[in-house]
């Protein structure tokens, strides 16, 4: 019994698998020409003309040898090349079917699975392909060929294109109505080159989970540090806070004379009572890194929590006016703080009274 490694392995080379053949056939399709070649008669010999050729030429004649050496003419015509082989028709066995309607979409899949029932041969040594003939709409069925060939019968012709690097064969089996039949060879070049496309998706699908598990494993070492910024941010705002709060308290004066000068210095604007304002203002979430003042106006940029809390907090403090938001806030690194930047216009102390 597999174990589930195994079962896990396997299906994910099966998912793998059709975008492989996809971009294979699409590679195959964008790539080089393709050539019509037929069996002659007797199978004694390949007769090859190009399939895009515009004059009318006699087809080449080489001779189907058993030698592993194919002649030169025969990998000039082919190599690199598709070719649509075509054969004689008693090498064909033809079988008719009916399928219902509904199984329109599902045909290669019931034409595989009812071989063993089509074809007298094993279907290790046959290689076979379908086409619809026709459909009946009032009967709701459609009728499919199957064009079955022994693969004794092409070995040789396939060896000696294989020698001489077709880079696919295509075997076009005549069938008693309407058109041959398209039966595909799997050839050991074709698979090798899914099998280096698979190869390669399967490596970026596993990079990518390893960059998403790191990701995932990462994250809570970085959350942890920038928690750690933020608490440190915290107590040098809180630092600054008391400063401005000790360096805005009233102080009184020992003599008349210097009561006089401090009450001068009171009447004065004052930034700095401002500034202790502005302390007093912010929430406890948020900070200011720059703070300037220009025509009555301060201009104060930060990192909080909430913006509108922010702008909310001003207006309500009862020492600022007309506060608005300057451009818009934008998601710190951490993605929990903004960044942003508010215009406001402080009510300056002036005598211990707002103005």
């Amino acid at each position: 019994m597999a174990s589930p490694f195994t079962a896990a392995i396997r299906g994910m080379d099966d998912w793998i698998a059709g975008p492989a053949s996809l971009l294979d056939e699409l590679a195959r399709v964008k790539s080089g020409s393709r050539v019509v070649a037929r069996v002659a008669d007797g199978g004694s010999a390949l007769e090859i003309e190009p399939a895009t050729s515009r004059k009318p030429s006699a087809p080449l004649s080489i001779p189907i040898s058993p030698d592993t050496q194919a002649p030169a003419a025969l990998r000039t015509a082919v190599n690199g090349k598709a070719v649509h082989l075509g054969i004689p028709a008693s090498w064909v066995i033809a079988r008719r079917i009916e399928l219902p309607m509904e199984a329109a979409s599902h045909v290669e899949g019931i034409v595989t699975s009812r071989m063993g029932a089509l074809s007298p041969l094993p279907a290790s040594d046959i290689y076979f392909g379908h086409r619809v003939l026709g459909i009946s709409r009032e009967a709701r069925q459609i009728t499919v060929a199957v064009a079955i060939v022994p693969r004794s019968r092409v070995a040789a012709a396939l060896a000696c294109l294989n020698v001489a690097e077709a880079r696919q064969v295509v075997i076009s089996a005549p069938f008693p109505e309407g058109d041959a039949v398209a039966v595909l060879t799997q050839r050991q070049r074709v698979a090798g080159t899914r099998g280096r496309i698979k190869f390669v998706l399967a490596r970026i699908l596993g990079v990518s989970l390893v960059a998403a598990v790191t990701a995932v494993a990462v994250r809570p070492m970085i959350q942890n540090s920038y928690a750690e910024r933020r608490a440190a941010v915290e107590i040098r705002a809180e630092k600054a806070r008391q400063a401005i709060a000790l360096a805005a308290t009233p102080y009184k004066a020992d003599t008349a004379p210097e009561q006089e000068a401090l009450n001068i210095k009171d009447d004065a604007i004052s930034a700095l009572g401002a500034l202790d304002d502005l302390a007093s203002a912010l929430p406890k979430h948020s900070y200011a890194t720059e703070v300037s003042f220009a025509d009555g106006r301060m201009r104060l940029s930060g990192r909080t929590m909430d913006v509108p809390e922010v702008l909310t907090a001003l207006e309500s403090s009862g020492r600022f006016e007309d506060s608005k938001l300057v451009g818009s806030a934008l998601r710190g690194e951490d993605g929990v703080t903004s960044e942003f930047e508010v215009d406001t216009r402080p009510l300056i102390r002036t005598g211990g009274s707002l103005r």
